[in-house]
């Protein structure tokens, strides 16, 4: 997660470029995206075993019943 002075570069950046104020939780949803797209593209994918580890398995979802 990036630290909150990138996500607020980053608003302000968007704001600049495309005269749109994104909320906090939106700019840092946005920002943390375009991070991890870089990461994904210039450091290359994760291998498997770490997609496993984060992965949750349908049958360990418990229904809300509340």
């Amino acid at each position: 997660m990036l630290p909150q002075e990138a996500v607020q570069q980053f608003k302000e950046l968007y704001e600049k470029r495309y005269g749109v104020n994104l909320t906090d939780e939106e700019a840092s949803l946005r920002a943390n995206n375009l991070f991890n797209l870089y990461k994904i593209t210039y450091i290359g994918e994760p291998s498997i075993k770490d997609f496993n580890k984060k992965v949750v398995k349908s049958h360990d979802l418990k229904p809300d019943h509340n």
